[in-house]
C-alpha cells in the first residue's frame, strides 16, 4: 500500500453525500466536563480532577470539538480516575475555525486549511508552549491525538527534550515513516484499517528499536474505519461501538502505566 499525500487527510475525498464514514451524529450525549480559559486558549474543553497530579493534552480532528471526541475525554477521565487520575485539556488550537462538516470530502476547502488554521508549522508551537505551562503545575504531561491531532501528536513527541512525558496516537492522520524513525518519547499507537499497513508497520517496527521500547504500546485496530474513535464514530454500528470503548481504555491503562 502506497503512502498518502500530506492532503489526505481524513479519508476518503468524495463530495457528501458520498463519504463512507461521515462525521458522527450529535445532540445524544451530555459532556461531563466544562469549557474555560485556559493559558493562551479562550477555549479548553477540561474534565477529570482538579487535584490531579497528572495532566493530559487532547488535540482533537479537524472537526473540533465534536460530541465523541468530548465523550472520550471523559472516558479517559473516569478510567484513570481510580488508578493514576489525570485533568485532561482539550485547547480549540483552531480558535473557533474547525473544517466545516458541510465540506466534508472537498479537496480545495481541506488543502486551504491544512495551509492555514491546521498548519502543522503553526499549531505544533501553540500546543508545546500549552503543555510547558501546564508542566509548572502538574508532575507529568502526555498528549493524546486523533487524525490530524494525531501527527501533530507524532511530531511532539520527536522532541527528545520537549515537555512531554509520553503520548499516544489513535487512527492518525498523514502518518510517514519518519514519525517512527524520529520517536524520542513513550507512544501508544493506535492506528485503524484505513491507515497505509506499510507505514503502521514501519513505526511498529521503530517503536521496538527505542531504548524506552518497554514503554510503548502497540494494537492494530483492523476491524474499524479512520475516525472511529473520534468525530467519524459511528457508536450505533456494535463493532464501532466496541472498539470505541475498548480504545478509551487501552489508552487509558497504557497513561496509568506510563505516567508517573
Amino acid at each position: 500500500m502506497s503512502q498518502k499525500k500530506d492532503t489526505e487527510c481524513c479519508p476518503p475525498s468524495a463530495p457528501p453525500p458520498k463519504v463512507p464514514n461521515p462525521v458522527a451524529a450529535t445532540g445524544s450525549y451530555r459532556p461531563t466536563g466544562k469549557f474555560e480559559s485556559v493559558g493562551d486558549f479562550k477555549e479548553v474543553y477540561t474534565t477529570g480532577p482538579d487535584d490531579a497530579e497528572h495532566a493530559l493534552i487532547v488535540i482533537y480532528d479537524i472537526f473540533g470539538f465534536w460530541e465523541t471526541t468530548l465523550r472520550g475525554s471523559d472516558l479517559l477521565a473516569s478510567h484513570l480516575l481510580l488508578v493514576n487520575p489525570h485533568k485532561i485539556y482539550m485547547p480549540d488550537v483552531f480558535q473557533g475555525k474547525p473544517f466545516p462538516p458541510e465540506k466534508d470530502g472537498d479537496k480545495d476547502t481541506l488543502n486551504n486549511f491544512f495551509s492555514g488554521t491546521a498548519k502543522l508549522d503553526d499549531r505544533l508551537p501553540e500546543v508545546v508552549k500549552f503543555a510547558e505551562d501546564l508542566k509548572k503545575k502538574y508532575k507529568t504531561v502526555s498528549i493524546l491525538g486523533y487524525c490530524w491531532g494525531g501527527k501533530l501528536t507524532l511530531l511532539a513527541l520527536a522532541d527528545a527534550n520537549g515537555p512531554f512525558t509520553a503520548g499516544a496516537a489513535v487512527h492518525p492522520a498523514m502518518i510517514a515513516n519518519s514519525d517512527g524513525d524520529n520517536l524520542a518519547k513513550p507512544l501508544g499507537f493506535y492506528p485503524s484499517k484505513g491507515e497505509p499497513g506499510d507505514v503502521v508497520q514501519h513505526i511498529a517496527h521503530a517503536m521496538l528499536q527505542k531504548p524506552f521500547h518497554e514503554k510503548c504500546d502497540f494494537h492494530l485496530y483492523n476491524t474499524v474505519h479512520h475516525g472511529w474513535a473520534a468525530a467519524r464514530a459511528n457508536l450505533d454500528d456494535p463493532e464501532n461501538s466496541k472498539q470505541f470503548d475498548d480504545v478509551y481504555q487501552r489508552v487509558a491503562d497504557y497513561l496509568a502505566l506510563v505516567d508517573k
